[in-house]
């Protein structure tokens, strides 16, 4: 089995909202990587959420506001960034990364809402493309499993999906190591 290790970052604003896809982070075993920002969702609800917009909006690509032009005074995200790309575009991406990754193994931290928000990006979960993984495997779990081991701390990034990935992956090496 190969693994792919991903974050999602999302703004979930209860029953009555659709949960809002903002980012995703991919790393595979060998170390390849994708990482993807929507251009769809509403930025100033991210912005100004209590914990969004403190600890994801400060990761995303941002152009500031210029002087002059009428535009509210606040960051935007910068939509000519390279990781910045419409929804479909990414469903795209991510299914080529997953594809092209022999005998592939989902794994995220707290899993059930990353796969959702995941799926959602194809439409509804009977969407997904033929072939793509129908779950996530949960490295909380895998950890509770071994008994929850001290695992190594993030040191920069958190809420970045990209860093959040690279660090899944290293908890699952810790743990690898230790089983």
């Amino acid at each position: 089995m190969a693994r792919i290790y991903y974050d999602t970052e999302f703004l979930e604003r209860g029953p009555n909202y659709p949960i809002e896809f903002i980012s995703i982070g991919m790393v595979r075993e060998d170390g390849t990587e994708l990482h993807a920002v929507s251009s769809e969702f509403d930025q100033h609800a991210v912005r100004t959420h209590p914990f969004l917009g403190k600890h994801v909006w400060p990761h995303l690509p941002q152009v500031q506001p210029t002087p002059g032009v009428r535009d509210g005074g606040h960051p935007r995200l910068d939509v000519d960034h390279p990781d910045v790309r419409p929804r479909a575009q990414i469903a795209r991406m991510v299914h080529e990364f997953v594809r092209t990754t022999p005998d592939v193994q989902l794994w995220a931290w707290y899993a059930s809402y990353d796969h959702v928000v995941l799926s959602q990006l194809f439409g509804r979960m009977v969407d997904l493309p033929s072939g793509f993984p129908m779950f996530t495997c949960d490295l909380k779990q895998e950890a509770a499993r071994l008994g929850d081991p001290q695992l190594p701390e993030q040191e920069s990034g958190a809420h970045n999906a990209l860093a959040d990935a690279r660090h899944l992956k290293a908890m699952a090496e810790h743990l690898t190591a230790r089983a």
